[in-house]
């Protein structure tokens, strides 16, 4: 095998070479041999002589090639972008090499991580003519990508700027600092970048941005405590240029500095295929009903401050990706102003411009990206039915692993493991939500199947409560767009919707700790967190139940009889068993005296349940015990953003869910339902004002609350009421536009279309978590190298750096310092930062599902057999690109 170096690096060398010998396949230590950056691999050849990508590292490809017998020579090109049709010369293409006529393939090295390669080879000198060939590879880089370099991937930053990520992962955690840390000295020392004719590009500046991603030093076992807290760091290198790249280049970038910081790359540059950070997207696709959708530039670069965008193209494009890697990427849209959207914004810390993507049109199995001219494209995106099922499908089955009891088996997914937990000690210690002492009696042991659990923890908690309440609420907004089979579960198949049994089996796990007087223990714990990262199926803690609260009784009532009313098309069994336990939890709530709010829940759904006329009285009554200003139980309805772990005692809120088991009940008091339909009408009109008119550049919709605790990211919790007011219908074609509009913005910020480009949710999108605190997750990656369980959408940013001890290792890799971080920026993917990589089901998970069950499409009514374990896209992280 020729060794194919690069001209622009080694031309001397080059010109001497007489070969290398051919490696042996068995010691192939090139990489991934299916890792050849096609997106078919069985696309068909360009060329009348076919070129294979055998093996791509982050800086080598490895080709080959039948060559015809009698060809005189070998010469290979590279070039940053294909030609424009087949039987052309590429643009800009760069002869890295003239080999003998029977060379069979070489490898080019000293390419840069991350990037797209164009070749063409050539056989010339035969009797029937030359013999050309064309092949695109993908560099290997990205996060957590094996490098063989410290170069991790390459961006366009600005029309004159490159932005390298380095990577730092051999850095230490002495206990006090942090060891080893190359940042300094990639920053240092000398850069150089010159054009593909040695015209030199001068270096004017080189700003730093370095952050801790990731923690990967972890053993698996309970109790097993040998852990390394030293993070993995990335430095992000900003080269600031004296001129415009421009829009195709063969670029040299060069540093020299201290031991071990030095690089010297070729970077195919292209503005149609070089991706750029510098645009953020939907990196799932947007929801093709909405009519407002986005895409918005920004840039941080560390100690150089906000990226200036002053000298950007005064409009983008959107191409669309072709289904053959050679083929030239079309646009699809031209012309889309580059618009301003905020001179200076708060979570960003500077300017933020935005291009309208309203015109992009709807397109299943197309995949887009949108290009600034002169620095590059986005990640992936589209505009389909099938992205709003991909978000759909991965945030629900999510929950489906963090069951309590849960048997995710292997016809369901990929992640499999045995039942965990499944029972509980049932003990009556005057315990509610706090933990018990280790010293409890384990007696009087009993199942308990059924809830969901959370991230590092395996425990049940009262205000679980609203997980069901969620899921029902999704399922009632249009239980048509639901069916039997639609997540992949294993109830899939059973005759009731999907959805509807992730519903229940949160239900269930109330049910099961129901006593015989009607009272609901209000959840399962143990005496202290779990230690160790092991499977969920590995815990040796003991946990017991705790003891009932009026308040939380009151609402599992409320949960059952909505449950019962929901399944009683399906099963009568069921929602027999569930009414009884709903009137007997009502009841004994009552006769405690639990608060109004919650036997409203209660009162509302057991009247729509039974149609008995004193569970309506009671809710009459209930409804105005609450009244203070002549708006009923709305004098103190509250959104998903205001309930928190205090609010369920502190000052007992009631939610607008509480009151659409009334409304659709015949024989409502009128006046109740007209305040009601006022009430939703005004609010959710505010709750989509919120994201349409967002005070926030990226359109977040927050209400004025520190992002701290998923409050930032979690944007299922900012479009409550909405939901309520879709449910009941009747809604003006502009109205019910807008609140399609809010909710598709609300999932547009969460999978991409933030400060951070970032997708907050596992699994989906092309930057995504890589690390969350979920010790199934992280038993997952240490013990068989998968990527973390989908579907998890962590908390995000936080208003300042925690605290802690642990945390520690983690601060000192940012730079600047963490608090010195845009708001919009402050986060860490490592394992340790609880505040930003921890996620719970019932403020985030559950938050999540129902705005992306809101945003289903009508006819998602099954996965793609791709979507199943063992198919291609079980484990894919973007839509599947079938068409252009």
């Amino acid at each position: 095998m020729w060794r194919c170096d690069s001209i622009l690096f080694f031309l001397v060398a080059i010109l001497a070479m007489a070969g290398c010998p051919q490696p042996d396949p068995a010691d192939d230590d090139t990489g991934d041999d299916d890792d050849t950056g096609d997106d078919d691999d069985t696309e068909e050849p360009w060329g009348t002589m076919e070129v294979v990508v055998e093996a791509v590292t982050s800086s080598t490809v490895e080709l080959s090639w039948e060559a015809p017998a009698d060809a005189v020579e070998i010469r290979v090109y590279l070039g940053p972008e294909p030609p424009s049709s087949d039987g052309e010369d590429m643009p800009l293409e760069v002869l890295l090499q003239t080999l003998d006529g029977d060379a069979g393939g070489c490898t080019v090295e000293s390419l840069a991580a991350a990037t797209d390669a164009f070749f063409r080879v050539v056989a010339a000198g035969g009797a029937e003519g030359d013999a050309v060939g064309y092949v695109r590879a993908r560099l290997a880089g990205g996060p957590r990508a094996a490098l063989d370099t410290a170069l991790r991937e390459v961006h366009g930053a600005g029309p004159a700027t490159l932005m390298l990520v380095l990577d730092n992962s051999d850095a230490s955690w002495d206990g006090d600092s942090l060891q080893g840390d190359t940042g300094e000295d990639w920053q240092g020392g000398t850069w150089t970048v010159a054009r593909h004719d040695g015209g030199n590009l001068s270096v004017d500046a080189v700003y730093r941005h370095s952050l801790a991603v990731g923690q990967p030093d972890h053993e698996l076992g309970f109790e097993n405590w040998n852990d390394d807290p030293s993070p993995d760091v990335d430095h992000r290198i900003f080269l600031q240029l004296a001129e415009e790249v421009g829009g195709l280049e063969l670029l040299t970038v060069e540093h020299s500095g201290a031991d071990g910081t030095e690089l010297g790359v070729s970077v195919p540059f292209s503005d149609r295929y070089l991706e750029t950070a510098l645009i953020q997207v939907n990196q799932v696709g947007y929801n093709p009903r909405a009519a407002r959708r986005y895409a918005y530039v920004y840039g941080w670069m560390g100690d150089g401050g906000s990226a200036d965008l002053s000298g950007l193209s005064a409009s983008a494009e959107v191409l669309v990706e072709p289904l053959h890697s050679m083929e030239a990427r079309s646009a699809a849209v031209s012309g889309l102003a580059i618009s301003v959207r905020a001179e200076s914004d708060e979570d960003a810390a500077g300017e933020v411009r935005e291009i309208d993507l309203s015109s992009v049109p709807a397109a299943e199995g197309v995949r887009y990206r949108v290009r600034v001219p002169g620095v590059g494209v986005s990640w992936p995106t589209a505009v389909s039915e099938e992205a709003a099922y991909k978000a759909f499908y991965a945030v629900w089955r999510g929950l489906f692993h963090n069951r309590w009891c849960g048997d995710l088996d292997e016809d369901s997914t990929e992640w499999s493991r045995p039942p965990d937990h499944c029972e509980a000690y049932f003990v009556e210690e005057g315990v509610t939500f706090d933990m018990f002492d280790e010293s409890t009696p384990l007696e009087g042991l009993g199942p308990v199947v059924g809830g969901h659990h959370d991230a590092g923890d395996f425990d049940i908690r009262p205000y679980h409560v609203v997980v069901a309440q969620y899921l029902m609420r999704a399922y009632e907004m249009d239980p048509g767009r639901y069916a039997d089979g639609q997540l992949t579960l294993p109830e899939s198949g059973n005759g009731i919707p999907d959805v509807l049994d992730e519903a229940l089996w949160s239900v269930a796990g109330w049910a099961q700790l129901q006593n015989g007087d009607g009272s609901v223990r209000s959840g399962v714990e143990s005496w202290r967190h779990p230690a160790g990262y092991y499977y969920a199926d590995e815990d040796q803690l003991a946990y017991w139940t705790h003891d009932p609260m009026d308040w939380h009784t009151a609402y599992v009532a409320g949960l059952m009889a909505q449950a019962a009313y929901l399944v009683e098309p399906y099963d009568d069994a069921a929602a027999a068993e569930l009414e009884d336990g709903a009137r007997a939890a009502y009841s004994w709530a009552s006769g405690q005296g639990a608060p109004d709010e919650y036997l409203l829940y209660g009162a509302s759904e057991l009247f729509r349940l039974t149609g008995e006329a004193a569970y309506g009285d009671d809710y009459v009554a209930l409804w105005w015990s609450i009244d203070d200003w002549g708006r009923g139980a709305y004098d103190n309805i509250q959104t998903m953003l205001r309930i928190y772990t205090g609010a369920f005692t502190s000052y007992t809120p009631a939610m607008a869910d509480f009151t659409m088991g009334y409304y659709d009940s015949p024989g409502a008091d009128a006046d109740v339902l007209s305040i009601t339909l006022e009430q939703l009408d005004e609010r959710a009109d505010g709750s989509a004002a919120l994201l349409i008119d967002s005070a926030s550049a990226h359109r977040h919709g927050r209400d004025g609350l520190a992002p701290d605790w998923g409050v930032g990211v979690t944007t299922g919790r900012h479009v409550d009421m909405i939901y309520q007011r879709l449910q009941l219908g009747g809604l003006d074609a502009t109205t019910e536009q807008d609140y399609i509009d809010a909710l598709s913005l609300a999932a547009d910020y969460a999978l991409g279309c933030n400060p951070a480009g970032y997708s907050y949710i596992t699994g989906l999108g092309s930057r995504h978590p890589e690390e969350p605190l979920h010790l199934d997750s992280l038993a997952f990656i240490l013990d068989q190298g998968m990527p973390p369980v989908p579907g998890i959408p962590i908390f995000g940013p936080v208003t300042s750096f925690p605290g802690a001890y642990y945390y520690d290792p983690i601060g000192a890799a940012f730079y600047p310092d963490f608090d010195e971080q845009p708001p919009g920026l402050r986060l860490s993917d490592t394992r340790a930062s609880v505040a930003m990589s921890e996620f719970t089901v019932w403020e985030t998970q559950a938050a999540m599902a129902e705005l992306f069950g809101a945003l289903l499409g009508a006819n998602s009514l099954a996965p793609p057999a791709s979507w199943l374990p063992g198919g291609e896209d079980h484990r894919n992280p973007l839509v599947s690109h079938s068409a252009e």
